[in-house]
């Protein structure tokens, strides 16, 4: 990499921790990019040089964020095999674990759930948060079918509606926490947690 190439990826990355920061401090629609320019030390002319207006910052924004879904599900599925509980337990206590621990993750996690007024509230990256994607969805939604195979799925519940409801707890969770990670450790709760979610999912 050239030297201007790699002040050019400096600059890129300091508007983008800028940008987070900045999101994060007062949200998404009273940020500006003066405001953010401002804070990562450039000019508005360096921002539009390198995104196209804040839509675009606040999707690579998002894609510096990895989120292992498809991954997570399918190795809980590989390592785990012909134990589906086993394999949503292992889902949800590591999906946790990626919101307490992965400190990118939960920035943006926090500005998607906290820090997204209603404008951007159609924003297609958002997903990239809040959803899973079709192939995890899929995953999970199998691992039920195969729990109620087992005669171990709550008998009011559809794999569908088992998958959605699993998913919508795990992200109540997340919003709650996010709130004000001081207000208890999710780590340490991590298990009783999972716990009552598949409690509620299977059978007696």
């Amino acid at each position: 990499m050239t030297r201007r190439k790699a002040d050019a990826e400096r600059t890129r990355e300091a508007i983008l921790d800028a940008a987070e920061t900045t999101f994060l401090a007062q949200g998404v629609s009273r940020t500006t990019l003066a405001h953010i320019a401002q804070a990562a030390g450039v000019t508005r002319g360096a921002i539009y040089w390198h995104f196209e207006d804040k839509a675009a910052l606040f999707d690579a924004l998002l894609e510096r964020v990895r989120i292992p879904l498809d991954e997570i599900v399918d190795d809980a599925v590989q390592q785990l095999g012909t134990a589906p509980v086993d394999c949503l337990r292992d889902i949800a206590q590591r999906s946790l674990a990626g919101i307490c621990h992965d400190q990118p993750l939960q920035r943006a996690a926090t500005i998607v759930l906290h820090r997204c007024e209603k404008l951007e509230d159609d924003h297609p990256r958002i997903s990239m948060i809040t959803r899973l994607s079709e192939h995890a969805e899929a995953g999970v939604e199998q691992l039920f079918e195969q729990v109620q195979q087992l005669g171990r799925l709550r008998a009011d519940l559809s794999p569908a509606s088992a998958r959605r409801q699993f998913h919508g707890f795990l992200i109540g969770v997340c919003f709650d926490w996010l709130q004000d990670p001081h207000q208890y450790s999710l780590d340490a709760d991590r298990n009783s947690i999972v716990e009552t979610l598949m409690r509620g999912l299977l059978s007696e």
